[in-house]
């Protein structure tokens, strides 16, 4: 960690999400000096992906990230929420597969992507199957605190869909 591209990395990274301007100017500087920088090409598709709602750039920089280190997990993470953003389902279960693969990967993490693509289709049981599964790997106070939010909703849309769906077999019991 000892070039430019580095250093503005590092500086672009210490203020993300708190001070994107100066965020985004450090990725551009570090860019500058080393287009194929793996973490500025993530850090950008993130900020792309999460703050500016631009999901054209934000691939470009993902892909070439994951094209200099095909094995970086944060990369592989990110990503697949922007596949899934995209309702991109395939091609997210795919980049799945392939990160259970890298060495070091966050089960938990993997898990709770798959959930969220389930919840995504509305296929409420496996989501939340693969939610409760995600809890058993994880071991940091925010990501359970995360993965119990994802139950609680995903039961909460559960609920809702078997309410209409007894509402709309009454409706049609009487009309027959």
């Amino acid at each position: 960690m000892n070039t430019l591209a580095d250093k503005y990395y590092i500086k672009a990274l210490d203020q993300y999400p708190y001070s994107l301007d100066e965020a985004i100017e450090n990725l551009h500087y570090a860019l500058s000096h080393n287009k194929e920088h793996i973490g500025a090409n993530n850090l950008m598709g993130k900020l792309c992906l999460e703050q500016l709602n631009n999901y054209h750039d934000a691939e470009e920089y993902f892909l070439i990230a994951l094209a200099n280190d095909p094995e970086n997990m944060n990369v592989c993470m990110d990503y697949t929420m922007l596949l899934i953003k995209l309702k991109e389902y395939k091609k997210a279960e795919k980049l799945i597969q392939y990160a259970l693969g890298i060495k070091g990967i966050d089960i938990s993490k993997i898990n709770g992507l798959k959930g969220l693509i389930m919840e995504h289709q509305q296929r409420y049981k496996e989501a939340l199957k693969l939610y409760k599964a995600a809890l058993l790997d994880a071991y940091d106070e925010e990501r359970i605190t995360q993965l119990n939010d994802d139950i609680k909703r995903v039961k909460m849309k559960k609920k809702m869909v078997e309410k209409s769906a007894k509402k709309n077999s009454k409706e049609s019991d009487k009309a027959a």
